[in-house]
């Protein structure tokens, strides 16, 4: 007994013992432990490892699902799915910026990323099951884009007889005539197979993935004439649909050649006789002469030779296409002197004030005189604020006017004494000059200049738009220098739609410059929004790229400079990594930003201490949208009383709080004597 305790002192007393005793003691310990859990593999493919998470695995949601995407970019498919399994029990639903912990978000789309996986791995049904889910969760463009390629591989897989798609227009034949501005291409595309692509003119219409029928709606902006406009329907399946109207547009009212006038005086009344035509390539529908109606079939030339007694001073003609274009002309009769031999006259004036060149003219041995030009309400500069002017014009000549052009345009239809026309004139922003050049058969020629200067009312120039600039994207997967290429294709998708007032890259750097801040900065949304205040932006679009190894995704924020809110949030796919893809992945996107910031306008039907309520609701409109509040008053011509357009005065701007069926509740942000009946316009 003494021994033994004396012993157990010795190894209490002895250090070496004691470590020894402890080091065995511990690596038992860890052996027990080791073989009891089993060893964590690694995968490796292409000298690249796959399974793995950013920050340590705590075995949360957002863990499955960011080791469940590692997996699955390396193929490795069933321990993709198992992530995502696990994910899902966690947290159910895809989402865009769900919250993992504290301030900290993630895109999460465990039921689409399960759909693609699914449709690598060719099991169809269950892939289009998941797909669903996502988009009815959260929708999109990569669930769109991956349910669109297993529809496809479903009806391949099936081996049916595919046929092409209908399509039906809302023409009732093949050729119209028409005098809208803008001119509406509508019709129906079905397609049991998916109708996938719609393009009219070779521009394909928007739309979020395939449907079975699709609705169209298009707004062209045809000029004056004939149009061929080629619709096309595409399937999944590749099949194709084409079919082709013509459109004639018409806005512009006949022409009206007057080639023989003579008059006789019987007593207090003029014998008046006349040989002309009217001309209109949508087909004269009326003719009246000083009131009277004159007998006419409707087609595009009616000739004329008329007899009248008139006791007035002028003839007046008033002609009409069949589409409702009118043309009026008057011509005064100078009635001759009394006398014992009654002459007949050739009457050449085509205005209220007789032109004493044109009567000389008659008597001169030669014809000398060039035509005489008049333009009906138009002086020679004129300011207008319209987008086009329609010019009426009279040409008087004492022998026949034999060419008549506007801007090198022919309008002459017939050779005469009188011609009577109108013409639709587009204009550009800023000074537009328009010469109308007309010449005899004798070869004088008469030209008529006159400078349009085209103004922008305030609150409809760009200047007054919404500002936003576009950052650098934040990119993960596979760095490149995609994120600056695209946010350079983004600004000028987003310059051309000329929309917005888009502050362009050089002034962001400017500013980078005088901040000392790094591009990489601006992908943290606080610095993000800093810079965005510091270059007037009202809203900054920043983001991510998510790059893949098999496509590519793109998600955009448009975020509110002052608010902080996200305003928006739209999102591009594509397998194909290109330049082409760069750009139709960020035409897409300005497409997508366009159509969530519509340019809508309405009108104040309310006005309530700081709020206004506007007659825009429902669908329509969107919180936090601002809207400018503006006065707009018609502009007409002092002296010919010819109404130049409407121009206005900016008297404040709004944001909307509340959006009700068919209207909105808006705070007033700044202005006054803010009215009902004052005009909104989206910012």
């Amino acid at each position: 007994m003494n021994n033994n305790i004396h012993k157990k002192n010795q190894w209490q007393s002895d250090p070496f013992v004691r470590r020894v005793v402890f080091f065995i003691l511990i690596m038992g310990v860890l052996f027990f432990f080791g073989c009891a859990v089993d060893s964590v593999p690694i995968y490796i493919k292409d000298g690249k490892e796959y399974g793995k998470t950013h920050q340590a695995f705590r075995n949360r949601w957002w863990n499955y699902y960011e080791r469940g995407l590692s997996f699955a970019e390396g193929a490795f498919y069933t321990e993709a799915v198992t992530d995502m399994k696990l994910a899902i029990d966690q947290r159910a639903k895809d989402q865009r910026m769900a919250r993992t912990y504290g301030m900290h978000f993630t895109d999460y789309f465990p039921h689409r990323e399960l759909g693609v996986i699914y449709y690598h791995t060719r099991k169809l049904e269950t892939a289009k099951k998941e797909l669903d889910l996502s988009l009815s969760q959260f929708p999109s463009a990569k669930a769109r884009f991956y349910l669109d390629r297993v529809r496809k591989a479903i009806i391949e897989r099936q081996g049916k007889t595919v046929s092409p798609p209908s399509l039906t227009l809302d023409f009732k034949t093949n050729e119209v005539w028409t005098r809208a501005d803008p001119v509406i291409i509508s019709g129906i595309a079905k397609d049991e197979n998916y109708v996938s692509e719609i393009t009219i003119r070779g521009k394909p219409l928007f739309s979020e993935g395939s449907q079975k029928q699709i609705a169209f709606r298009e707004t062209l902006l045809l000029s004056q004439g004939r149009h061929e406009i080629e619709v096309r329907v595409r399937n999944l399946p590749g099949m194709t649909t084409t079919q082709k109207v013509i459109v004639r547009t018409d806005r512009e009212g006949p022409t009206i050649t007057i080639e023989k006038l003579q008059t006789e005086q019987e007593g207090a009344q003029a014998e008046v006789t006349m040989t002309g035509s009217v001309y209109d390539s949508a087909g004269v529908s009326e003719l009246s002469i000083n009131g009277q109606p004159v007998m006419i079939q409707t087609k595009a030339e009616v000739f004329f030779t008329k007899k009248l007694l008139t006791e007035k001073n002028e003839l007046e003609f008033t002609v009409q296409d069949r589409l409702g274009n009118q043309t009026r002309a008057r011509i005064p009769l100078a009635r001759p002197q009394a006398s014992q031999t009654p002459a007949p006259v050739i009457f050449a004036s085509v205005t209220s004030d007789m032109d004493s060149s044109f009567f000389a003219s008659l008597f001169a041995p030669g014809d000398t005189a060039p035509p005489n030009i008049k333009l009906k309400g138009w002086t020679d500069t004129q300011t207008v604020f319209l987008k086009k002017i329609y010019l009426e014009g009279k040409i008087s000549d004492a022998g026949k006017i034999v060419t008549l052009s506007v801007n090198q345009t022919p309008v002459l239809r017939r050779e005469g004494q009188y011609v009577f026309f109108g013409h639709l004139a587009e204009l550009s922003q800023g000074e537009n000059d328009i010469l109308i050049r007309a010449t005899d058969e004798a070869g004088n020629t008469a030209e008529k200049k006159i400078s349009v200067i085209r103004k922008v009312p305030k609150a409809f120039q760009v200047e007054e738009r919404m500002s936003l600039t576009v950052l650098p994207f934040e990119q993960s997967g596979d760095i490149s220098d995609f994120s600056v290429s695209f946010q350079d294709t983004l600004i000028n998708a987003l310059v051309g739609q000329n929309r917005f007032k888009v502050i362009e890259r050089d002034k962001l750097d400017v500013i980078l410059q005088e901040q000392k801040l790094s591009r990489t900065k601006l992908i943290s949304r606080d610095s993000a929004l800093k810079l965005g205040k510091l270059i007037a932006a009202r809203s900054v679009i920043t983001g991510n790229i998510i790059e893949t190894r098999s496509g590519i995704e793109i998600v955009a924020r448009i975020v509110d400079t002052e608010t902080s809110e996200i305003l928006s949030s739209v999102d591009v796919y594509d397998e194909v990594k290109d330049l082409a893809a760069l750009r139709t992945l960020s035409e897409g996107m300005a497409v997508k930003i366009h159509r969530d910031f519509p340019l809508l306008d309405g009108m104040v039907i309310r006005q309530k201490g700081d709020h206004i309520f506007i007659d825009l609701g429902g669908d329509m409109i969107r919180m936090q949208r601002r809207f400018i509040v503006y006065d707009e008053k018609p502009i007409q011509h002092p002296v010919t009383g010819k109404v130049l357009g409407a121009d206005n005065v900016i008297k404040g701007h709004a944001r909307i709080t509340q959006v009700m069926p068919e209207l909105s509740k808006a705070e007033i942000l700044d202005g006054m004597q803010i009215k009902p009946m004052d005009k909104v316009i989206a910012e």
